[in-house]
């Protein structure tokens, strides 16, 4: 039992050493795991150690028993992905900032998924079905993407440790939310959203220079919009321009119920 509860102490040490350029909070993050049991610590300072101590961890000991191997052979950005069959993977759940746009973060994104990813053995897993009944109008395969934190040198220790890049990504503050539409959203939806909040409320990726403000949002919309004038309710968005009952709400509310930035007037 010890040697396997050290195991996974050298897995989450080596996961905060290896997500600590993700996390501008975390350039302590080494000697608060060397501190962890100190009840003194003041946990509130490492999003990391908040996470990973929490019901919302996205490492897991073992992985779905639907879950296939597959080979990643490229990385396209922080969401896609190339299995060696030439199969096109899309990360269902989340959206990351878009490159060709040059968003903020899109490189940062693209890395995270890159550096678990690229060239490495992955697990596929749906959030229901099989690999022929989760596809987009693109023919990509929609699905989880899990992979080995602790690699073939120790898994004879029985302490595997699993790693949802989907999970990942978010709680890195490097992806939003996405469901395609309210009908359809995942199964481990709610966690994504409590990822997003603590990435949110920790300043983490993206989040880092988050200000609220007030958004337009339409009563079955989910997307929220850019707002031109706060008196009159107003956007420019070319996506509005025959909406009626625009409402004006704060943008964390958005977040918060998995509502995402419009990509015409929000990027």
């Amino acid at each position: 039992m010890g040697s396997c509860l050290s195991a996974v102490d050298d897995v989450v040490n080596d996961f905060i050493d290896q997500q600590s350029r993700y996390y501008q909070e975390s350039k302590n993050a080494k000697s608060y795991a060397a501190k962890k049991n100190d009840n003194n610590t003041d946990t509130s300072s490492s999003h990391l150690s908040v996470v990973l101590k929490s019901d919302l961890s996205p490492i897991y000991p073992s992985l779905p028993k639907s879950a296939k191997k597959y080979h990643c052979r490229n990385v396209y950005d922080g969401d896609t992905l190339t299995l060696d069959d030439d199969s096109r993977v899309r990360l269902i759940g989340v959206d990351t900032p878009e490159l060709k746009e040059k968003q903020p973060f899109a490189i940062e994104a693209k890395e995270y998924t890159k550096k678990y990813c690229h060239g490495r053995d992955i697990w596929l897993s749906f959030d229901s079905g099989d690999s022929t009944t989760n596809k987009d109008h693109y023919g990509r395969l929609l699905g989880f993407i899990w992979v080995d934190l602790e690699g073939d040198a120790r898994k004879s220790k029985n302490c595997t440790q699993w790693l949802c890049v989907n999970e990942g990504l978010v709680a890195a503050g490097l992806a939003n939310v996405y469901s395609p539409s309210g009908s359809k959203k995942v199964n481990n939806y709610d966690k994504l959203l409590g990822l997003q909040t603590l990435a949110r409320e920790h300043k983490c990726g993206q989040w880092k220079s988050y200000k609220e403000q007030k958004v337009i949002v339409t009563p079955s919309g989910g997307a929220f919009h850019k707002c031109e004038d706060t008196n009159n309710v107003a956007s420019d968005c070319k996506h509005l321009s025959r909406s009626k009952n625009l409402k004006l709400v704060d943008s964390s509310e958005c977040y918060d119920k998995g509502m995402h930035p419009c990509r015409h007037c929000m990027s």
